[in-house]
């Protein structure tokens, strides 16, 4: 099952990237997405072995795998279900990437739309106030001031995302 987080535009069609989860629950095929770029982050569970047009990648929490929408992928889980977190974005559109952040690195605010807690608790500190962000909790960034995490963090340029 798949959950929207954030999109600049309309589904199905009218956007140019997006953002969501997706329960993984058995072995799949993935969906074809001609013209869009890919990043496959696992955000919770023991991970899965994506076959990308035949060539198999060990994906475990915390890895990010990149791969183009109209690849050929089908999702093998490594013991049991497993949650993942999806960037998306199309031929054309302004660059983003999801970037891992270790427990006490930086994140630039600067480049950040949203934030999304995927694994733990995300402290952040927005226009003078706190907004403390639970497991898969969202929040979109208007002049936040600082980004406090406890344990592993990504960022998407352009849009952030925290996985603590």
């Amino acid at each position: 099952m798949q959950y929207e987080i954030t999109c600049d535009g309309t589904l199905p069609d009218d956007w140019t990237w997006r953002l969501s989860t997706a329960d993984i629950t058995q072995d799949v095929p993935f969906s074809v997405f001609p013209g869009v770029n890919r990043e496959f982050c696992v955000a919770d569970g023991n991970g899965v072995v994506l076959t990308i047009n035949g060539v198999e990648h060990r994906c475990e929490p915390g890895s990010i795998t990149k791969f183009r929408g109209d690849d050929v992928v089908f999702a093998t889980l490594i013991g049991g279900p497993m949650r993942a977190l999806n960037l998306m974005v199309r031929d054309g559109a302004a660059e983003k990437h999801l970037h891992l952040v270790r427990a006490g690195g930086s994140i630039d605010m600067s480049q950040a739309a949203a934030v999304i807690a995927v694994t733990g608790a995300v402290n952040l500190q927005q226009n003078g106030g706190q907004v403390l962000l639970e497991t898969l909790d969202s929040q979109l960034i208007l002049n936040s001031e600082k980004f406090v995490g406890e344990t592993l963090s990504a960022v998407v340029e352009g849009c952030a995302i925290a996985m603590m």
